[in-house]
Order: structure tokens, then sequence, then C-alpha cells
């Protein structure tokens, strides 16, 4: 139920909006903040849905607000949450692996920070690019399979978290192809984090409207949009920028913004571009996790050099496959 509230400001404390999850069910009612007024969001026991988490990114909207009395309590709460999915996730993939759970877990923290932010600072693209560099190196040194990654992974289908899924196949799939250069990997995962940061900053007017032109319009030339404001951050490598813009080329030349072919893509970019796509059929068939991974190894299976590098893809698809017999084992 969503009802204006009376109480004045001092009665309200805001929450971060990056320290909650989706999958965390609300220890208190959470609300907006319109003007002057307090318009209950979401009651106790409440989750908030993916779609209106991608709204909340196209609208910069950083934080909630509970009530004073509740804030505590809140905090608590969802701390608490966030613990119990680490240990949960170690049980899954071992202590071994635990650094790379909580790396991922405060990483993934920042990355819906910045995607939250109205623009990116200096100061905040440093501190993600250190979370990278030591979550490639601990990656890079314990070299885990997919199945490890499908852990840590969350089937929540928000901006942020399909480009943090994204991000950790392009790592696994750099190295399948050979990739072992710290700055390469660093490069890589940094442009896969980013590659859709022009989706997620369309307008939330027209992102409302998903069936329209403008829409259409957005999402076509969302590559460029990245570009534009990715360019001039100084911290954010010319690398990273290029994956941006060319993660929906193809090989065969049929891709966009500009249709280039072959190896005139750069081949970080090629890179991303499978990630991209195997997260994307994978996220349409979430409901059955049995066979998700399954129907995303058979695309790309299907593809004869038209849209991914047939140098490439062969290798990326032993890793997949390997690791997804590991995945059916232990399912």
């Amino acid at each position: 139920m969503i009802k204006n509230v009376s109480q004045k400001s001092e009665s309200f404390s805001p929450v971060p909006l990056c320290k909650i999850s989706c999958d965390d069910k609300l220890p208190a009612d959470l609300f907006l903040k319109i003007g002057d007024k307090f318009i209950k969001f979401k009651e106790v026991g409440d989750f908030i849905p993916e779609e209106k988490y991608n709204y909340f990114i196209s609208k910069n909207v950083k934080e909630l607000f509970v009530l004073n009395e509740s804030l505590q309590a809140f905090d608590i709460a969802i701390e608490k949450f966030k613990q119990e999915r680490i240990e949960e996730t170690v049980a899954q993939v071992g202590e071994v692996n635990r650094n790379i759970v909580e790396q991922q877990v405060a990483m993934k923290e920042k990355v819906y920070e910045l995607f939250l932010d109205e623009k990116l600072s200096n100061e905040s693209v440093d501190v993600l690019k250190s979370q990278v560099a030591d979550f490639v190196e601990t990656v890079k040194n314990k070299n885990p399979t997919l199945d490890i990654f499908a852990k840590i992974s969350s089937l929540n289908n928000t901006v942020a978290e399909h480009s943090i899924n994204v991000a950790n196949l392009s790592l696994l799939f750099g190295m399948a192809v050979g990739q072992n250069n710290l700055i390469v990997l660093e490069n890589l995962y940094m442009g896969a984090l980013f590659h859709d940061y022009g989706k997620a900053k369309i307008a939330a007017s027209v992102f409302e409207n998903p069936n329209s032109v403008a829409y259409e319009r957005a999402i076509k030339n969302h590559t460029q949009a990245g570009v534009d404001l990715l360019k001039n951050i100084p911290n954010i490598p010319n690398q990273v920028i290029s994956i941006v813009a060319e993660h929906h080329e193809q090989f065969g030349g049929v891709g966009y913004p500009k249709g280039i072919s072959g190896n005139s893509i750069y081949g970080l970019s090629k890179i991303v571009s499978i990630a991209n796509i195997f997260d994307n059929v994978a996220s349409e068939n979430r409901r059955n996790k049995a066979t998700m991974y399954k129907l995303a190894i058979k695309v790309l299976e299907y593809d004869k050099g038209k849209q991914f590098d047939p140098d490439l893809l062969p290798r990326i698809l032993e890793v997949l496959k390997i690791s997804f017999e590991v995945i059916e084992k232990n399912s």
C-alpha cells in the first residue's frame, strides 16, 4: 500500500540503496522522498523488484529512507543478510575460495554505488579499479571454473548485476584463450563492468516506455552513450572505452554501431561480446537452473563465425563444457 506520510524530514534517515539487495526481505518500511513528501514505497517483508532497481539506476536514486526509530534495526538486518550470503556461498564453493566471495561482494556494492551515481568521479573509479585489480589477481592465482563463478553470481537481472556476471564470464573466457597479463585482464574486467553503462543511464522517461521508438533508439545508441559518459574520466583506460564501444560488433560485420568485422574488432571486445550473449541467454532461462547454462552453450555452438571470432570460440566452449559437466554432477 502506497500512501503519503505527514512526518517531517527530521523523522527519517537515509539508507544507501547500493547496500540493499533484491534478495533482501526488507526489515522495515521503505520510503521515497519526492519533493518535501515522504511516500511509502515498500513495507516490511517486501522485496525491491529488479525492474524498480533498474528504474532507480536510471533516475540516479542513491538513497531510500526509513523512520529514525527503524534505522538501527534496518542497518543490523542488512549487514546480517550480507554476511549470511557470504557464508552460504562459501559453503558452496569451499573455504579456499572465501576471499573470492568476499572480494566479489565488496566489489558488487561499489558497482551498484557507481551505477546509482548521477556521474562517475575519479575517486570512485579508482576505488573500483583497486578492487578489480585485487579480484583479478585472486582469480588468476586460483583459476576457478565456471561452477565457482556460477555460485558467486546472482540470478537477479538488474543491469548492474548483469554487468558483474558478464565481467566474471569475460575474466574466465579471457584466461581460457590465453590472456595472462594482469593489466590486460583488469582492463577486460573493467570494460565488461561498464559495457552496458550507457544502457543503465537511459533517461527514466524513456526507460518507462520499453515499446516506444525512443526506447528502441536509446538501446541502439547505448554503446556510444556509454563511451560519451566514460571518455572524460581520466582514470578509465582507452582499452575499457573500446570494449564499451564495440561489445555489440559482430565478427561477420553485421553488428553495431559501426558494422566493423574480423580483426578490426578489438580482441577484448570479442571476449566481452561472447560473455554478454552467454549471460543474456542464461538469464532468460534462469527459472530453470538445470538447463540455463546448457541452453547458453548451445547458442554459442550454433554460431558459425557470424557473430563470434572462430579462433576464440572453440577454446571458450571447451572450458564451458567442462565446467557444465561439473555443474551437472554437483546439482
